[in-house]
C-alpha cells in the first residue's frame, strides 16, 4: 500500500483567454495567469488549494517585461508559497515543471504545487500598433527585468552571421532532411504535413479556448495564397506556430493525501505515471544529423516502454510548433498510420502558441479528456528550443502499477545513440554538397534567400546563403518534385562577407552577366560605369555587390593599373542609396547592408593601392558623393553637384563621408556642408579642395582619361608605393614615425623587389621610354 502523501496527482486545471474589444481593456499576462489559477482551484472543487501551495512555478514569458512576475502573481492572489520560481523558457517547460512537482511530492519534499504560464502577445502587439497602452504593470527596464533560464541557446558563428536564429527558420532543416530520408518528394512531404495539420485543426475547432476554430482542410493548409504565404520553405503560415494570442493555463499537482483532505472526488483525479527527458546538443549546427533526433527518440521509446507499448496511449499531445516534430514522433512511436489523434488541444497553429506555455494548455486538455475516459492513458510530449529539449509525461485516471521514478533523465541513452558530429567550418571556397536546406521568404511572399547546410568533400559541415537572383540554385531549392539534398555545388564568400552556395560547377565572377554596371578595359585602364540611369544611378544591394566584385577583380588583376568610375547618362554620377528600394526592402524584412568593402565596393576598401578616379558627370548625392570621396582623384563636369543630404531624410553619411570630407577640406568647411546638407557645385568643389579639375559639359570622361594616362605613364609599382605611403603615413602618430616606418610598408618593399625599380634608371640611361611591367 503506497503512502498517499507520496503519490502525486493532478486535481485542478484552468485556462484564461482574453479577446478584448480594444487594447485599453486587455488583461496583462500576470492577470491572465491569476485567472487561470483561480479557474484551476475552482476545477479542483474550490477547496482553497492555492493557500496550501508549497511551490509556484511560472513558465518563462515574453510578451511583457516584469522584474519578478511570479512574486507579482503571488501578491495578486494573496498567497505566499515557500518556493516561487520564474522558470525557464522552452516548449517542454510546463511538462518538466509538472514532472518535477510530482517527483518532489514522491520524495516527500512538498504536498502542493502550481504550474502556470501565460502570454498577452496579441494585445501587446495591438497596443503598440494602435499606440493605446492598457493599464498594465509598468514595464520593467531591460536591466531590471527577470532573466529566465534557457532564454538563449548557444549558436555557432555561421548561424549568427546569416541571421538563422528564428525557430521558424531552423525546423525546416529537419523537415527537408526527414522527407528525403523517408524517400518523399517535397510535394509528398507537404501533403503529409497538411493532412496532419488538418487533424490538429479539427480538434482546435472543438476546443472552446482555441484562438482559431475555422478547421481548414488539408488542401487549404497546403495551398499558398496571400493569406497563407510561405514563411520559410516548405512551411506556409498555416503550418507555423501562431504566437499572437492572449492565453494562460494552470495545473495543480498535489499529493493524493491532500487531494482526499480537500475532498476532491476520485473521478476528478489524474495520476502521474512517469516520463522521460533528454536533450540534443544546444547548438543546432553541432548535431549528428537532421533526419532524426536521438533525444526525441529515446524519450518517446522510454515513455512507451513505461506504458507497456505506444498503443496503450489512447490520447496524445505531440508538440506541434512545426509539422516535422509530430511526424518524427509518430514514426518513433510506430503510430504514423494510427487513428489516434496526435492532439487533444488543437496544435500551436490553430489552438494558439502562447510561446513557452502551449503544453500547459495541453495538460489542461488532457486532464479533461481523461476524466471523460476513465481507465485510459495519455501521453504529453513537449519540445523546446531548436529541437533541443524533449520531455514526455504519462498520465491516467488509474494509479500506476509502480512508484514514480525519482530520475526521469534518459540522457545517457541519447548520448550513446548519437552519431558523430562533423566539424563545422565558417569559410570554405570549393565544392560542397547540400545536407539540408530552406528558403526564407519576405512578407510580400517573395524569396529573400536560400540557406543550405552543406558538407565539404572532407565531410566538414558548413552553412551558406543562396542568392535570390541565382535562378538555377533557387529553382533547385524550391522544386516540389525533387529534393535538393545531395545536390552538388560550390561555396565562396560573397561581397557581403557571407558564405554563398551555387549549384553546379564553379562560375567565375567575371563571367556573370552584369545588370547594374558596365566594365571596359583599355589596356591597363579599367572603366567602370554605374548603369542605373533610370534611378539616377542610385545603388541597392545587388548593384553594390556587382561593383564590389568588379573592384575585387581590379584589385587582383596585375595587368590593371588604374580605374575610372562614372555614372551612365548625363544626369547623375550617383544619387546614392536607392531609398525607394530601401523602404520596400525594409517592409519585406530584406537585408540592406552594404558589401564588406562598402558602398560601390569602394567606401570601406582601405587596402587598394591602385589609383581610382571618379568622373563625376552630374549629381553626386549622399552615397554617390561618398563614392567619389573614396576615390583618389575627382574630375567633375561643370554641371556636377555634390552634397551629403542624409540628415534631410533622417539618415547620416556613414559610408565614410563624415570622415573623409573633414580630412580633405578641414573641419569647419566640412561641417558647413554636413550639418546643412547643402549642395556644392563643381567649381566650389575645386575651391574647397575635394575636386581636382572641372571639365566642360560632356567632356568629363575625356579629362578623366587624360589624368589616367598621366598616371599610366609612371611605374605602377611606384604609384602603388606612393599611394600606400601617403595613406599609411597619415595614420602614423608623427611625421617622424611615418618617415621611419615607410620602408616597411608592403608596397614600398614590393617596389624595391620589382623589375620596375631597375627598368626606370636603365631606360633613362638608354634615353628611351621605360617599359613598365607592374611586377
Amino acid at each position: 500500500m503506497r503512502d498517499p502523501h507520496l503519490v502525486p496527482v493532478i486535481i485542478g486545471v484552468g485556462e484564461a483567454v482574453d479577446r478584448p474589444e480594444s487594447p485599453a481593456q486587455a488583461l496583462e499576462p500576470v492577470a491572465l495567469m491569476a485567472q487561470a489559477l483561480q479557474a484551476a482551484e475552482a476545477d479542483a472543487g474550490g477547496g482553497a488549494v492555492l493557500s496550501r501551495l508549497d511551490s509556484l512555478d511560472l513558465v518563462g514569458l515574453v510578451s511583457w517585461r516584469y522584474a519578478d512576475p511570479v512574486g507579482l502573481l503571488a501578491d495578486k492572489l494573496g498567497i505566499a508559497p515557500a518556493r516561487k520560481t520564474n522558470a525557464s523558457m522552452g516548449g517542454e517547460t510546463p511538462i518538466r515543471l509538472i514532472h518535477d512537482a510530482a517527483v518532489a511530492i514522491a520524495r516527500g519534499e512538498q504536498q502542493a504545487a502550481a504550474i502556470v504560464g501565460g502570454e498577452a502577445t496579441h494585445s501587446a502587439a495591438r497596443a503598440q500598433r494602435d499606440k493605446v497602452m492598457p493599464p498594465w504593470t509598468p514595464i520593467a527596464s531591460r536591466e531590471e527585468a527577470v532573466r529566465f533560464p534557457s532564454s538563449r541557446f548557444a549558436m555557432s558563428p555561421p548561424a549568427t552571421d546569416l541571421g538563422m536564429h528564428d525557430p521558424a527558420q531552423v525546423y525546416p532543416f529537419y523537415e527537408m532532411a526527414a522527407q528525403h530520408a523517408w524517400g518523399q518528394t517535397p510535394a509528398q512531404g507537404q501533403a503529409e504535413s497538411a493532412a496532419l495539420w488538418a487533424r490538429y485543426a479539427e480538434v482546435a475547432a472543438t476546443n472552446s479556448n482555441a484562438w482559431i476554430k475555422t478547421a481548414p482542410d488539408a488542401a487549404t493548409i497546403a495551398t499558398v495564397t496571400a493569406d497563407n504565404r510561405l514563411i520559410n520553405w516548405p512551411y506556409p503560415k498555416l503550418m507555423v506556430a501562431n504566437p499572437q494570442v492572449n492565453q494562460a493555463a494552470a495545473i495543480l499537482v498535489v499529493s493524493l493525501a491532500l487531494a482526499r483532505e480537500l475532498g476532491v472526488p476520485g473521478d476528478r483525479i489524474v495520476h502521474i505515471w512517469g516520463g522521460a527527458a533528454a536533450r540534443e546538443p544546444e547548438d543546432y549546427l553541432l548535431r549528428d544529423a537532421y533526419t532524426h533526433s536521438t533525444a526525441q527518440q529515446v524519450v518517446l521509446e522510454d515513455a512507451a516502454a513505461q506504458a507497456g507499448g505506444a498503443d496503450r496511449f489512447a490520447h496524445m499531445e505531440l508538440y506541434s510548433c512545426f509539422p516535422v516534430v509530430p511526424k518524427l514522433a509518430l514514426r518513433t512511436l510506430g503510430l504514423e498510420d494510427s487513428d489516434i489523434a496526435p492532439t487533444v488541444t488543437g496544435g500551436l497553429t490553430f489552438f494558439g502558441a502562447p510561446l513557452n506555455n502551449y503544453m500547459g494548455h495541453a495538460a489542461v486538455a488532457m486532464v479533461k479528456r481523461l476524466r471523460e475516459h476513465p481507465g485510459d492513458l495519455g501521453l504529453l510530449y513537449g519540445q523546446g528550443g531548436y529541437v533541443n529539449k524533449h520531455h514526455a509525461l504519462i498520465v491516467g485516471t488509474e494509479p500506476p502499477p509502480h512508484d514514480l521514478a525519482q530520475d526521469y533523465s534518459v540522457q545517457d541513452k541519447a548520448d550513446v545513440l548519437r552519431g558523430p558530429v562533423p566539424p563545422l567550418v565558417a569559410r570554405h571556397d570549393g565544392p560542397a554538397t547540400i545536407e539540408t536546406y530552406t528558403v526564407r521568404f519576405g512578407r510580400d511572399g517573395a524569396p529573400l534567400d536560400g540557406i543550405i547546410i552543406g558538407r565539404t568533400q572532407a565531410g566538414e559541415r558548413l552553412m551558406a546563403r543562396v542568392a535570390p537572383d541565382d535562378a538555377a540554385s533557387m529553382d533547385l531549392l524550391l522544386s516540389t518534385e525533387r529534393s535538393a539534398i545531395g545536390a552538388e555545388g560550390h561555396t565562396r564568400v560573397d561581397p557581403f562577407g557571407k558564405l554563398t552556395w551555387e549549384a553546379g560547377e564553379k562560375r567565375k565572377l567575371s563571367d556573370r552577366p552584369r545588370r547594374f554596371s558596365k566594365v571596359e578595359r583599355e589596356g591597363p585602364l579599367t572603366i567602370v560605369t554605374i548603369d542605373r540611369p533610370d534611378v539616377m544611378n542610385s545603388l541597392h544591394p545587388a548593384a553594390n555587390a556587382e561593383l564590389a566584385e568588379i573592384f575585387d577583380d581590379f584589385a587582383a588583376d596585375p595587368d590593371q593599373w588604374v580605374a575610372i568610375i562614372t555614372g551612365a547618362g548625363d544626369r547623375a554620377f550617383s544619387a546614392g542609396n536607392d531609398l525607394k528600394f530601401t523602404a520596400e526592402a525594409m517592409a519585406k524584412g530584406q537585408p540592406i547592408d552594404p558589401p564588406v568593402t562598402g558602398f560601390a565596393g569602394l567606401t570601406a576598401r582601405f587596402d587598394l593601392d591602385k589609383p581610382v578616379i571618379a568622373a563625376v558627370n552630374g549629381l553626386a548625392m549622399g552615397g554617390g558623393f561618398e563614392i567619389a570621396l573614396a576615390c583618389d582623384l575627382i574630375v567633375a563636369s561643370e554641371e556636377a553637384v555634390f552634397a551629403l543630404p542624409e540628415p534631410k531624410v533622417g539618415l547620416a553619411a556613414l559610408a565614410g563621408g563624415l570622415h573623409r570630407l573633414p580630412r580633405l577640406i578641414g573641419l569647419k568647411r566640412a561641417m558647413g556642408m554636413i550639418l546643412t546638407g547643402r549642395r556644392v557645385a563643381a567649381c566650389e568643389g575645386v575651391e574647397l579642395g575635394f575636386v581636382n579639375e572641372v571639365a566642360p559639359a560632356g567632356e568629363v570622361m575625356t579629362v578623366a582619361r587624360r589624368w589616367a594616362q598621366d598616371i599610366l605613364a609612371n611605374s605602377p609599382m611606384s604609384i602603388r608605393a606612393s599611394k600606400q605611403t601617403v595613406n599609411k603615413g597619415l595614420d602614423e602618430p608623427t611625421l617622424a614615425d611615418a618617415y621611419r616606418n615607410q620602408s616597411a610598408y608592403p608596397a614600398v618593399k614590393a617596389l624595391f623587389r620589382s623589375a620596375d625599380v631597375r627598368e626606370g634608371p636603365l631606360a633613362f640611361a638608354q634615353k628611351r621610354p621605360p617599359k613598365w611591367t607592374g611586377r
